[in-house]
């Protein structure tokens, strides 16, 4: 099984295995995600300290946003997760309109479910150490989230 992980921003897309994440970093990212499940939460990110992630669960999809402590606090990247079809389209076409940095994928052909996608925001060019820990913090949460939901492809 594989997740499709895209970035909106360049259109950059591969495949991730699950082997590519350890036991102990898809342990931190339930840990995140289980808070999540019960409502919109503010946890700061277990791989960089003066970052954060505040997220939502929505039936089986996932929204997560990375932010850069402040003051002030910056909007570094929107991470979406769909495991299933239903939410899918409904999130892949809203990460296309959220933020004000522009993205070159199409937001009328969502890869098949699951997938991980991220739209990085203006907080992402001031913030270049964020951008060496978050293509593999996206990751462990989209495997994090897939897991809890026991989707299997």
């Amino acid at each position: 099984m594989h997740i499709r992980h895209v970035t909106l921003t360049t259109g950059h897309a591969r495949d991730s295995l699950a082997g590519e994440v350890s036991p102990s970093a898809l342990a931190r990212a339930q840990a995140i995600i289980v808070g999540f499940a019960s409502g919109e939460v503010s946890e700061p990110t277990p791989v960089m300290p003066g970052y954060s992630v505040t997220g939502r669960a929505s039936g089986r999809c996932l929204v997560a946003t990375v932010y850069a402590d402040g003051p002030p606090s910056e909007l570094i990247a929107t991470i979406g997760v769909a495991t299933h079809s239903r939410c899918g389209a409904s999130l892949w076409r809203n990460l296309h309109k959220w933020g004000r940095t522009p993205v070159v994928t199409d937001p009328t052909r969502c890869p098949p479910e699951p997938w991980v996608a991220v739209a990085l925001d203006e907080g992402a060019a001031t913030h270049e150490d964020a951008m060496h820990w978050l293509g593999d913090f996206e990751r462990c949460l989209a495997w994090a989230w897939v897991s809890a939901r026991g989707v299997n492809r």
